[in-house]
């Protein structure tokens, strides 16, 4: 059986030229499975470069990257490298801290190291200690090679943090991820919450739409996101994010080696280049949303591309060049973590360890559930039921009130304390407190209401209400003002429309007069 790196090694080596019995040569194995793999790419991509600018393609997509199918239930999870590698650096650099403090004996040996390597919890022989800490001590001072790169072929990413003041908040960080051409340093980036997964395709995906099309060869450090585990120090296995997006884009990709970022210089350049440019200045930390902040962030890379560079070459124009030799466009990238979920008794899912809630028809049902970076969609039976704004803290609720309606009705007393109360609208929370707090059945019908023709309208409808009925506001009442003024709008908007009309045949007749007038003054 194959597993995702080897189908993406098959689909490569397709895209390169190589017939299908010099893959199966190459990667030692049958060639009815790389004609299967092939067929299927070809097939899947044939689909998307021939599919409607309306049709949504992200179930193609999905099968287009589908990992390989096979029985795991006896794979054994196997050791944490790149924690085991980051400790053991941790270690040794505490040990030359300590030594600039003229604490030379009171650093740390190997034995020691592997001591508390144990009590952190780490499975490892004091022989793998030794060997790790040998190899990341004796890396001598490496002799740089000067590149020469081709137009469209590599471009280097990497995360940043940045701290910055939006929405009133305070200064807290913010993520940027950044991507460096290595031809002509054309730069491209953009803010996220956190560097999870979906952040990482979503960056990719809106890059590669800018550009139209992809770079042949994509460089990464050794971020989580996109490195699965080390095999060994110097074999990474990628992620399945990573693997996709090679997959899907048609783009190589390769890592630098464990502390070497001048592999990566560029980029390593970039991301303080840009964050000292863009945001350093006075009044340019500050946003109402991250929204904003992400456009600002926009127009001020667009601005320095378009600024000469060390060698007298602009960004920008060595971009457009560029854009010849990307590999070719393909649709959007749908960009998220898909997961299923039950719903529990409270009618919600927990997705990252954040609590969502779903209509209360749902309950004890499974549900499966699209983590995008901004937002939660959940789905039953192919059709959207919920949808919610990301929530980054933990262990937050985020509970929609019209999701409860139902049980409410049947336990209108559970209303007043109710997270689904306290999370509402805050003018459906004065509607509730002003009107409805002593009659919790009527508010509940009057929800019903709301639900239909907003807070607002109903809102209007209870103050109008209030000065002709204080006594019986009921639900029928307040339906019965907003239905009058729904038509009440639509009479004013067909005769606007007819006045509209009237106005542009009078016009058109004045238009025709005036032809008929220059043409009789030409004879």
């Amino acid at each position: 059986m194959i597993d995702l790196v080897i189908k993406q090694r098959i689909i490569l080596a397709h895209i390169d030229g190589m017939s299908n019995r010099a893959i199966a040569n190459l990667l030692h194995m049958s060639k009815d499975t790389v004609n299967k793999y092939v067929n299927e790419y070809d097939e899947k991509r044939a689909q998307l470069l021939l599919a409607n600018p309306d049709m949504d393609t992200s179930e193609i997509i999905q099968a287009f990257i589908e990992k390989p199918t096979y029985d795991s239930s006896n794979r054994v999870p196997s050791k944490a490298i790149p924690e085991l590698v980051e400790a053991i650096e941790q270690c040794l650099q505490l040990n030359r801290d300590k030594r600039l403090m003229g604490m030379q004996k009171q650093t740390m040996k190997k034995i020691d190291i592997h001591t508390y390597l144990k009590k952190r919890g780490f499975d490892v022989s004091y022989s793998t200690v030794k060997r790790v800490t040998q190899y990341l001590e004796t890396k001598h001072q490496e002799a740089f090679i000067r590149q020469e790169y081709t137009p469209g072929d590599v471009c280097e990413f990497d995360w940043g943090t940045v701290k910055l003041n939006i929405g009133d908040s305070g200064y807290q960080k913010y993520q940027m991820a950044v991507f460096a051409s290595a031809y002509g340093n054309f730069r491209f980036a953009k803010l996220y919450l956190t560097q999870d997964t979906a952040a990482f395709q979503e960056s990719h995906a809106d890059f590669f739409a800018y550009g139209h099309g992809a770079y042949q060869t994509m460089v990464y450090d050794n971020m989580r996101v996109a490195v699965r585990r080390f095999v060994g120090l110097t074999e990474k296995e990628p992620t399945s994010a990573l693997t996709e997006l090679s997959i899907y884009y048609g783009f190589k990709y390769r890592f630098c080696n464990i502390r070497s970022g001048n592999e990566k210089g560029h980029v390593e350049r970039s991301v303080e280049y840009v964050r000292r440019k863009v945001f350093s200045g006075p009044d340019c930390d500050t946003f109402d949303t991250l929204a904003e902040a992400n456009k600002y962030l926009y127009r001020e890379c667009m601005k320095l591309n378009s600024k000469p560079i060390y060698n007298g070459t602009i960004p920008m124009e060595s971009y457009e060049l560029e854009k010849q030799y990307f590999l070719p466009a393909m649709p959007r990238f749908e960009s998220c973590i898909k997961s299923s979920a039950k719903v529990d008794k409270y009618s919600t899912i927990t997705v990252a360890r954040n609590h969502y809630s779903v209509p209360d028809t749902f309950v004890g049902k499974n549900v499966d559930v699209r983590l995008y970076t901004d937002k939660v969609v959940i789905y039953y039976d192919g059709s959207i039921i919920a949808q919610h704004d990301r929530d980054f803290g933990v262990l937050q609720w985020r509970i929609d009130i019209y999701h409860y309606l139902r049980t409410l009705k049947r336990k209108p007393g559970a209303l007043p304390q109710s997270t689904a109360l306290l999370q509402s609208d805050t003018l459906v929370k004065n509607i509730y407190e002003k009107y409805y707090s002593k009659d919790t059945k009527t508010f509940l019908e009057v929800l019903d209401v709301i639900y239909e023709y907003g807070a607002l309208v109903v809102a209007e409808a209870l103050h109008k209400l209030e000065s002709i009925s204080p006594f019986d506001m009921s639900a029928d009442k307040v339906t019965l003002i907003c239905a009058k003024k729904e038509e009440s709008l639509k009479q004013s908007n067909i005769k606007t429309d007819r006045l509209s009309e009237k106005s542009k045949r009078t016009l058109s007749q004045y238009d025709r007069l005036r032809e008929i007038q220059n043409e009789r003054k030409v004879v």
